[in-house]
């Protein structure tokens, strides 16, 4: 594989993308950035504040900006919200230079303390909207079996190419 390409995580919220991508950057040797601490970086507040006070369409908004920043650069392993693939733009700058891989992970295990989409719109309605997209979009389906055990998996497929 390219070790210029980035590699970004996707997948419903809650389904380990920034455990996992802190181990997989930590076992290639690369730097691990996650869009929701840019955007908790950059707004001064936490994600739920943004939904909260400012509402959706602004935290995707930022969302964005946060996505454009981390894919302009090079070999890091990107964590991404579990709804970056609600706005159609982000694909090309997930697309530009990276491998995707789409996060599965059974839905009665994902949390939704502290997600406010989660809460108000239940797993089940995201996962219906959401789950052909994150197919769609992705280079690779990896079950969530543990953070290590995915890191390992990816890692492995990594390999083959």
């Amino acid at each position: 594989m390219n070790e210029e390409y980035n590699i970004i995580l996707i997948g419903m919220p809650g389904c380990g993308k920034t455990s996992i991508g802190m181990a997989l950057a930590k076992k290639l040797n690369r730097e691990f950035a996650d869009t929701d601490e840019s955007i908790i970086k950059t707004a001064g507040k936490s994600i739920p504040d943004i939904f909260a006070k400012d509402g959706e369409n602004a935290f995707r908004a930022l969302e964005t900006a946060a996505l454009r920043e981390l894919c302009e650069r090079r070999s890091l392993v990107i964590a991404t919200g579990g709804g970056i693939v609600t706005r159609p733009e982000n694909l090309c700058f997930i697309k530009q230079n990276a491998m995707v891989f789409f996060l599965d992970r059974n839905l009665s295990e994902l949390p939704v303390c502290g997600r406010p989409l989660s809460q108000k719109e239940g797993i089940e309605a995201l996962a219906a909207a959401r789950l052909p997209l994150y197919s769609q979009w992705s280079d690779y389906t990896v079950q969530v079996c543990g953070v290590e055990q995915t890191a390992d998996c990816i890692c492995g497929i990594l390999l083959m190419k």
